[in-house]
């Protein structure tokens, strides 16, 4: 799918960024997903943080204190030139893998955090970020090699899958999907032949369907999943008390903190399930603005990828914004029971930490890459 990207206007519409400015509807959609999250993370959680911590401000807090670094390293990825990372995007690579392979040694719980100065860390969610930016280093330097040796190809699909079975290991099967989707769409769209696509693809779906039942807690996710009923208080339990949240909402909500959800019914409501309590306060109406928001995060993603002038920003662009949008795609379909409880939140709204982080990073680049095209631009 490797294309010539110079003069590529699809999905422009007329819109046209001011000079040395990044996109300013992807800003809006960015800053307008992180202000829905910091209002229902409060209205979420503040009946655990107070009964937790006698505090009702506990994890509101938290949250805009990581936001507040999110932001912080967002504007600064803002300020640096995409085309730096360009021959060295190895570096971040090596270092989230370090990362991966430090956290099956020091992590905590489930081996899925590690503790730096003093802040809880997910090294999957780096890691993922980290991948499709060398991954779109890599292919664009390599994009004949890519596209006619399959040696080239597997090697990549290699190097692709020791990073997904580190995250595996943690465990985070669905993580580990989720970078493997999008390393696999960076491969698609920098010219990776089908035919070797496929080749991989269709030996690796049922290897991943046996992984995928092969710890008792995820089989029965996925039996639940078919019929929640069967077992209302265990396996299918978060999945019906997230549909009775979507219900309860109707067309316009309960109202803001009036939901009746997150007393004690529907566990992690201010994290995984935290647009099951949107629906309930705010509603279809609120549940549809914020999946316009999501759209719109999307196309302008998209569209700056498209306009980007080098293979480099546009894998890297697309890249990124299709790997946020499948975490988004995925935490809803899960919330109303299309797919089955993954453990995966609901970029820059779920309470968060490392992918809040992790995802405004990204974004930070992605608007530099627009930031570029818009003062090249005004030159010409």
């Amino acid at each position: 799918m490797a294309r010539n990207i110079h003069n590529n206007k699809v999905l422009g519409f007329g819109f046209d960024d001011s000079e040395g400015h990044g996109d300013r509807l992807f800003m809006l959609a960015l800053f307008g997903l992180c202000a829905v999250g910091v209002l229902l993370v409060f209205s979420s959680s503040f009946v655990k943080a107070f009964e937790t911590y006698r505090d009702p401000y506990f994890f509101l807090k938290n949250h805009l204190y990581r936001l507040g670094i999110g932001l912080a390293l967002c504007f600064a990825a803002y300020r640096l030139d995409y085309r730096r990372l360009h021959r060295w995007s190895i570096i971040p690579l090596l270092i989230a893998v370090a990362a991966l392979i430090w956290v099956l040694f020091a992590g905590s719980g489930i081996n899925r955090w590690i503790t730096i100065l003093g802040v809880r860390l997910q090294p999957s969610e780096f890691a993922r970020i980290a991948l499709v930016i060398y991954l779109a280093d890599w292919s664009s330097r390599n994009a004949q090699r890519l596209q006619e040796s399959y040696k080239a190809f597997l090697f990549m699909i290699a190097f692709i899958a020791i990073i997904a079975g580190l995250v595996v290991i943690e465990p985070s099967y669905s993580a580990a999907a989720v970078i493997v989707i999008s390393a696999g769409l960076v491969l698609f769209l920098a010219g990776a032949k089908w035919l070797h696509l496929s080749s991989v693809l269709i030996p690796a779906i049922p290897i991943a369907l046996v992984v995928a039942v092969l710890k008792s807690y995820r089989l029965d996710r996925v039996l639940s999943y078919f019929n929640p009923a069967d077992d209302p208080l265990g396996a299918g339990y978060h999945l019906l008390q997230s549909k009775i949240a979507v219900g309860s909402g109707k067309l316009w909500g309960l109202g803001f903190g009036m939901s009746g959800q997150k007393f004690h019914f529907l566990p992690e409501a201010h994290c995984d399930f935290i647009f099951s309590i949107l629906c309930e306060e705010k509603g279809f109406i609120g549940a549809v603005f914020v999946i316009s928001l999501f759209v719109l995060f999307l196309w302008r993603g998209i569209r700056i990828a498209l306009k980007c002038p080098d293979q480099f920003g546009f894998l890297m662009a697309a890249g990124l914004t299709l790997s946020i949008s499948i975490l988004a795609f995925v935490n809803i379909a899960v919330t109303v029971g299309v797919l089955p409880v993954t453990g995966l939140p609901l970029p820059f709204i779920s309470y968060g930490g490392s992918a809040l982080i992790a995802n405004l990073i990204a974004c930070g680049v992605i608007l530099n890459i627009s930031r570029h095209q818009s003062s090249a631009g005004s030159k010409r």
